[in-house]
C-alpha cells in the first residue's frame, strides 16, 4: 500500500493511511515488546536467482523504530529491494493531483448523500467515539474517507509512517545504492479503491470506523501473530473479516495478488537475491501470493 509521499501536507497525512482497513493492512508493534519472534518469510530459487518474500509492517510507533533482526538480515543479503511501490520514485505532486481527482465528490455531491441518512447517522456515531467530526470529510468519497479515518486513528495511537518497514528499508537501500523497484504504481493503488462500487466503498468506510473504535484493544493479537509468524492466526483474526465484503476483498487483496505474480516470476530470470516486501496479509490465506505461486508449480520454502 502507499505509506508516504511527502511531509506535512494533505498527501502526507493521507498516504500513510492508504491501507484500506486497519485490520487488513496495518499492524502495530508495541513499544514495550522486545525484538523476538520470526516474521514470516518464504524463499523461491531457480538457478542463480533467489526470491525472498517478506510480510511487512507498514507503520510503527516511534518506540519500535528499529528493524527486527530477521528483516535486517534479509535486507543485508539482498541485491535488489522490491516493494509494493518504489517509494524513492514517488511524485508527491502527481499523487496529490490523483487523490483530488479520484477522491472528491462530484459537484453537488457529499459523503452524507453517498451513505444515505441511516448509514450517515451510524457513521457519525462511530466517528464521535474516536473524537472525529465526520463533517470535516463531507466532500470526499467514502473510500477516501475510510483511508483518512484509518490514518487519523493511527496517528492518535502513536503510529508514524517514517518508522514503518518500507520507509526504513528504502532509506537503507538509497544509502547502500541498492536498486529499488515497485510491483505497482501509486496511481494503480488509488484506482483500486476508486473503482469500488458505492456500496463497497460504504462497507469499507464502516469497517474502517469500526476498526478505529476497537483498534487499541486489538493490538496484542495483531502483534503476537505478526512477530511469531503465525500465518494461520493472521488469516483467522485479520483477513477473515475482510472476506465478509467480497467485492472489497477481491479488489484490495485477491486481484492485486494476481497482478504481482508476473513481475515476481520475472525476477527468476535475473541473477541475485531479490527481497520482495509486501503487506503481511498478502502472504497468508488461500488467495495469497504464496498460494498463487505454489499453484503455478513453484516450490517455496518457509524460512
Amino acid at each position: 500500500m502507499i505509506y508516504r509521499a511527502m511531509r506535512d501536507t494533505p498527501a502526507r497525512r493521507l498516504t500513510a493511511g492508504m491501507a484500506a482497513l486497519a485490520l487488513l493492512l496495518f499492524t502495530w508493534l508495541g513499544a514495550a515488546q522486545a525484538d523476538v519472534g520470526q516474521p514470516a518469510a518464504w524463499a523461491l530459487e531457480r538457478d542463480d536467482s533467489r526470491i525472498v518474500l517478506l510480510g511487512s509492517i507498514h507503520l510503527l510507533p516511534p518506540g519500535m523504530a528499529e528493524l527486527p533482526t530477521r528483516v535486517r538480515e534479509l535486507y543485508e543479503h539482498a541485491d535488489t529491494l522490491i516493494m509494493e511501490l518504489a517509494m524513492d520514485q514517488l511524485d508527491p505532486v502527481a499523487f496529490q493531483r490523483e487523490v483530488n481527482r479520484l477522491g472528491s465528490q462530484p459537484e453537488g455531491g457529499s459523503l452524507a448523500a453517498s451513505l444515505g441518512e441511516a448509514r450517515w447517522q451510524e457513521a457519525q456515531a462511530l466517528a464521535r467515539e474516536i473524537d472525529l467530526d465526520l463533517m470535516l470529510l463531507g466532500n470526499v468519497k467514502p473510500w477516501l474517507a475510510a483511508l483518512t479515518i484509518t490514518q487519523l486513528r493511527l496517528v492518535q495511537l502513536g503510529f508514524a509512517a517514517e518508522f514503518g518497514l518500507e520507509v526504513q528499508l528504502t532509506g537503507l537501500a538509497v544509502r547502500d545504492g541498492k536498486p529499488i523497484e515497485g510491483l505497482e504504481t501509486a496511481e494503480a493503488q488509488l484506482g483500486v479503491f476508486a473503482g469500488l462500487s458505492n456500496d463497497e466503498q460504504i462497507d469499507m468506510l464502516m469497517q474502517s470506523l469500526g476498526d478505529a473504535v476497537t483498534l487499541r484493544d486489538d493490538v496484542d493479537t495483531i502483534v503476537s501473530a505478526w512477530r511469531s509468524g503465525d500465518v494461520a492466526r493472521m488469516d483467522d483474526e485479520l483477513l477473515a473479516p475482510v472476506r465478509e465484503s467480497p467485492g472489497l476483498y477481491e479488489a484490495v487483496v485477491v486481484q492485486r495478488n494476481r497482478d504481482w505474480i508476473a513481475p515476481i516470476e520475472a525476477l527468476l530470470e535475473r541473477p541475485g537475491t531479490h527481497l520482495v516486501v509486501v503487506g503481511a496479509l498478502h502472504l497468508v490465506g488461500e488467495d495469497s501470493v504464496v498460494a498463487m505461486l505454489e499453484a503455478r508449480g513453484h516450490a517455496l520454502q518457509r524460512l
